[in-house]
């Protein structure tokens, strides 16, 4: 059976004020936590849309339009900053804000507005989410990797990424240029605020990667804003500078608070006149090394001049020595060989009249030469040459040797001359 018609006809206008009057009467005002998917600020207005995501899906289960007054949203903006932990509403950041659920007439469409927010909460999301994208890059070993990079003895070549004419390109330029020293710099002119700035900076990495004669890579900005921060906590950006073939070194403007890009940078200083001076400073040890080693080689070239001389006073010397020795030796040489020639015939004589000499001794004392002289030789049976009397046994045969034959004898008796 058909509905009833309803009784009576209205307006547009007149409906969507009493739907408007229902939005507004019976939903309350709420806490909604979600995640910014989109910012935009137009005229007097702030949009903002709000998504909900689950197991890491890139799709959203649920998206609302929420709007806020743009001084309100400016107003809302200055306390956060002021915070003891501030940040910046963007993209991608998980906030808590009080909704009023409202009905905009010109357009019929439903709508919420942000009346609150609480910091506390995305304080803590911020934390969170700053916390597993440190311990993401810790899993990949990507906190150590470009620390690890050895730093080159002269860095003259660098890399700049900053704000083109900003003051942080000032300072650092002023302060490299004043140093004496030949540095060159290349410059990738970067966002280093908002939401370009991860994007920005990364497309400058990836630029500077194709310059094959830079040595080091700085990345600074001014003081600015606390809450400018977080655009440095980039995973995608801090991936980028650790795995950067050269040391990155970071001048991103705050003294107590470290962002993530700072931690797995080569190198964290505090500003852009310090990073500066850095690079100065490893010039300035490289001079003094240098200057260092020439003098040693100037003590060395010394040391060796006053050897080579010492060598070549005792090279004369030794030649002036060995030019009289051998003038010496041969004239030694000389006088021997002469003499030699001399002195051999006399010496020969000599040693010839000293032979015959000898000769003569031994054929005196040839026994033959005594048997001719009348002398014999008396010996007993066994052969034995008989030299005294007392050598006779009574009875024994004798021989007696001539020089011209041998007579055997028996002594009758042994006697002795008187």
């Amino acid at each position: 059976m058909p509905e009833p018609a309803p009784q009576g006809s209205y307006s547009l206008s007149s409906y969507l004020q009493s739907v408007q009057r229902l939005v507004k009467t019976q939903i309350p005002k709420v806490w909604v936590f979600g995640t910014v998917s989109s910012l935009q600020e137009k005229g007097s207005m702030v949009y903002i849309t709000l998504a909900e995501y689950k197991d890491e899906s890139v799709k959203p289960e649920a998206t609302l339009g929420v709007t806020m007054f743009a001084p309100q949203y400016a107003a809302l903006c200055r306390r956060l900053s002021e915070l003891p932990a501030p940040f910046q509403i963007k993209k991608d950041l998980k906030i808590k804000v009080l909704l009023e659920a409202d009905f905009y007439i010109p357009h019929g469409k439903f709508q919420c507005k942000i009346l609150d927010m609480d910091a506390a909460y995305t304080i803590g999301e911020i934390a969170i989410t700053r916390q597993k994208i440190w311990d993401a890059l810790v899993k990949e070993s990507l906190h150590r990797t470009n620390g690890k990079l050895p730093m080159p003895l002269l860095p003259f070549s660098i890399g700049l990424i900053t704000s083109e004419g900003s003051a942080a390109y000032n300072d650092f330029v002023s302060t490299i240029k004043a140093s004496g020293y030949a540095f060159n710099i290349t410059m990738i002119s970067a966002k280093m605020q908002g939401q370009n700035t991860e994007n920005d900076i990364i497309d400058a990495l990836c630029k500077l990667k194709e310059c094959n004669d830079l040595d080091v890579v700085c990345i600074i900005r001014g003081g600015g804003a606390k809450t400018d921060l977080a655009f440095f906590d980039s995973y995608a950006l801090c991936k980028a500078a650790a795995l950067f073939p050269l040391p990155v070194i970071t001048g991103i403007g705050h003294e107590i608070d470290e962002s993530l890009l700072d931690r797995v940078a080569h190198t964290h200083l505090i500003t852009p006149t310090d990073c500066a001076k850095f690079l100065i400073s490893i010039a300035d040890s490289a001079w003094q090394r240098l200057q260092t080693f020439s003098y040693d080689l100037e003590n060395l070239m010394q040391i060796f001049v006053r050897e080579r001389d010492k060598l070549g006073y005792k090279v004369l010397a030794l030649s002036n020595i060995c030019g009289s020795r051998f003038a010496q030796e041969k004239e030694r040489l000389f006088r021997d060989a002469l003499g030699l020639k001399r002195g051999a015939p006399k010496i020969l004589y000599s040693q010839n009249q000293e032979l015959r000499l000898l000769e003569e001794r031994v054929k005196f004392a040839n026994p033959e030469t005594q048997l001719r002289r009348g002398y014999t030789i008396t010996k007993n049976k066994s052969g034995k040459i008989l030299r005294s009397a007392s050598d006779v046994e009574a009875g024994s045969v004798l021989t007696t040797v001539f020089t011209d034959g041998e007579v055997d004898s028996s002594p009758l008796a042994a006697f002795s001359l008187p």
